[in-house]
């Protein structure tokens, strides 16, 4: 099981800009004014150097892939789903250039036909798409994931209100005035289906869900494949001491019980969680409580802050690793940060630990026990 981050912020995306890679520059020189490495071992120096000056946290909103077998799970689709559609579908064929210009539409299929009025066919390709809610940042991205352009590959849409997400998608784009390709001409064969209370089988994977707090709610997923497991869950505040809060904090609980992996919305800092209380975020203080007690082995922080850039994430990302060891010293919990780009593949050998790619272990403010 392999998976992989393509959009990590929340709210909007926020590309780096020059001032983000002036600051990287001057650690980097900083670091080479102390250590002096002479003229040829330029390039070996620059090699030592960690993630945080090398690579960038990533300005794409919410999306996750999780594979197994040839079987893809993808969460959410806010813009970072761009990029994995061309890693899916690397064929110049498909080009939505031309879609856009109107070169290529497929015939309408007729409002509400979204799962039918188009001739059957055998897919070569099979998607899962689950969506944990319908706010912007995580349906952004839909119109340019690359698949929904192909004739040949079937997308089911997964969601615990699948109504709302197929509103969603389909409001925008709303053509002209919104995007110039409706919804209806997209060539994929694309159905929505609305979750089992029972949880789902695709292919290798067992899902389970649970709702979470957040203003208009938002749905958490527990993906179980080969005896590993990976829970994710973004946009949900449980603050407070409420008896509805506390009973919210110990489903999670529950629900991210003995997790390999935990990605969780920890979006603002402990103060700012709790001066923008009823925003539906969290801080990775208090998550990172959770991911103690609920003896997680590993735990991605996710869902940045707009605002943040990639040193101030890194900061808080220290903060997590300093306060996990000081009330948890030796529990083996390993925290990271989530960026565009890194991997996490589970081995075959049962009971090895997953690696972590390709970022380098540096990035990493807890090591592996």
């Amino acid at each position: 099981m392999i998976v992989r981050f393509w959009g990590v912020r929340g709210s909007l995306p926020s590309p780096s800009g020059f001032s983000e890679l002036k600051d990287k520059i001057v650690q980097a020189v900083r670091l080479a004014l102390k250590e002096q490495p002479a003229p040829e071992d330029a390039e070996r120096f620059v090699e030592t150097l960690p993630d945080r000056i090398t690579g960038f946290v990533g300005g794409n909103t919410p999306c996750l892939e999780i594979s197994c077998q040839e079987r893809i799970l993808i969460f959410d689709a806010g813009s970072g789903i761009r990029k994995l559609g061309e890693h899916l579908t690397p064929r110049p064929e498909l080009d939505i250039e031309e879609e856009l210009r109107g070169k290529a539409k497929a015939p309408s299929r007729g409002a509400g036909a979204g799962a039918s009025g188009r001739k059957p066919h055998s897919p070569k390709r099979q998607l899962d798409l689950l969506f944990t809610h319908t706010h912007w940042d995580h349906i952004q991205g839909f119109p340019f994931f690359t698949p929904v352009y192909d004739k040949d590959t079937s997308i089911t849409i997964h969601a615990a209100n699948s109504r709302a997400v197929e509103d969603g998608l389909r409001a925008q784009q709303s053509t002209p005035l919104l995007f110039p390709i409706h919804f209806d001409e997209l060539p994929a064969d694309i159905k929505f289906r609305t979750l089992p209370e029972d949880g789902l089988k695709l292919g290798p994977f067992n899902v389970d869900f649970m709702r979470l707090p957040h203003p208009g709610g938002s749905t958490a997923y527990r993906v179980k494949a080969f005896g590993r497991t990976v829970v994710f869950a973004t946009d949900y505040e449980l603050l407070g001491d409420s008896p509805e809060v506390n009973r919210a904090r110990e489903d999670l609980r529950s629900f991210v019980q003995g997790s390999d992996v935990f990605i969780s919305d920890t979006q603002y800092t402990y103060l700012e969680s709790h001066s923008k209380e009823g925003w539906g975020h969290s801080n990775a203080l208090n998550v990172v409580e959770m991911a103690h007690a609920a003896g997680v082995k590993r735990l991605y922080l996710f869902h940045h802050d707009p605002s943040n850039n990639d040193r101030k994430l890194y900061d808080m990302l220290e903060k997590a690793s300093n306060y996990s060891e000081l009330l948890f010293p030796g529990s083996g919990l390993s925290i990271y940060l989530a960026t565009e780009g890194t991997s996490v593949e589970f081995p075959e050998t049962p009971g090895a630990p997953p690696s972590h790619r390709p970022h380098d272990e540096k990035a990493k403010r807890r090591r592996e026990p």
